[in-house]
């Protein structure tokens, strides 16, 4: 049994140094799909750099433009406070005795009925307090107001212009916002 035994280990030891000699084809199945999968590997390495590469590039742009918009931001709130600042003093004069609606928010509001469609904006005015209806006109552009003012029912666009063109604290900063 022993002579068995020692011929059976002979021919195992023989068969593996053969194996390793024997080109990839004729190799056992396992090795060769190892040896054939790390082609791919090398092809997908490849690519996960090169995702991580255009990863990279889009990150380092979206810093670009989150650091541009953080130096837009306090531009605008840097010439927020200087228009604010003198429209604390005129709202701290006597001659403001109309409630008014806080500057920064009514340039904004100005701006954005700029670029609203005509009749959008004149339903919105339409339902709006008159107060608030006049201040708004009176910092949108001439043309604009126009506009908005012929898309209105007529008789409260009557009562509008009627009020524009009675208050004269109005219209002086009408002219000076338009200048800008």
């Amino acid at each position: 049994m022993n002579l068995t035994m020692t011929a059976i280990l002979v021919l195992l030891l023989s068969f593996n140094t053969l194996a390793e000699e024997l080109p990839l084809e004729l190799q056992a199945p396992e090795t060769a799909s190892v040896k054939k999968m790390s082609v791919p590997s090398e092809t997908l390495m490849k690519l996960m750099e090169e995702r991580q590469q255009d990863l990279d590039r889009r990150e380092a742009a979206v810093r670009r433009e989150e650091e541009r918009l953080k130096l837009l931001r306090s531009d605008i709130e840097g010439l927020l406070k200087k228009q604010a600042g003198p429209a604390k003093s005129a709202a701290a004069s006597p001659s403001a005795g109309k409630p008014t609606t806080s500057t920064p928010n009514l340039v904004h509001l100005s701006q954005a009925f700029e670029t609203m469609p005509v009749e959008e904006a004149a339903q919105r005015i339409e339902k709006m307090r008159e107060a608030v209806a006049l201040d708004l006109l009176a910092r949108l552009k001439s043309k604009t107001a126009g506009q908005i003012l012929a898309a209105l029912d007529p008789a409260k666009a009557a009562r509008l212009v009627e009020k524009l063109a009675a208050d004269p604290g109005t219209s002086s900063s009408e002219v000076a916002l338009k200048k800008k």
